[in-house]
């Protein structure tokens, strides 16, 4: 069990098994290696990606087929072999999202960079993904 006291949830209780290790940091954050998967309220899509190294980051996260059902990601044999991905059911892909101050309809998410997770192992890795269409700023709500 690990203890690690947050700036959104106060001190929390993580198992061991619901531990996900980055297997390379998320761009920008090279110090935060370990996370946990955290519900944001029931029924609502979005997630909090709480950091267990640091207490202070935690990332809003969801899945993009809710918004973006046609949303691919392809991962190579380089970076399946590295989160330990066999079969693609194995893994859960996310997308950060940002949400401005004073207006959340305003909210982004990264379609670009995903966090392409394997279940099973328990490892994670931001991709950066080269596609043109998948833009850094896709909208979640029309004008």
């Amino acid at each position: 069990m690990v203890e690690v006291e947050t700036s959104r949830f106060g001190e929390i209780k993580v198992n061991e098994d619901e531990i996900i290790t980055m297997v390379e940091p998320i761009l920008g954050f090279p110090w935060a290696k370990r996370f946990v998967i955290r519900e944001h309220r029931p029924g609502v899509p979005f997630k909090w990606f709480q950091c267990l190294d640091d207490g202070s980051l935690a990332f809003v996260i969801v899945n993009p087929l809710l918004f973006k059902p046609d949303y691919t990601v392809e991962i190579d044999e380089e970076e399946a072999e590295k989160l330990g991905i066999k079969d693609p059911l194995d893994a859960e892909v996310y997308v950060i999202v940002t949400i401005p101050r004073g207006n959340p309809q305003d909210m982004t998410a990264n379609l670009k960079a995903p966090i392409v997770i394997n279940k099973k192992k328990r490892l994670a890795k931001q991709l950066v993904l080269d596609r043109e269409d998948y833009p850094i700023k896709y909208r979640l709500f029309g004008d």
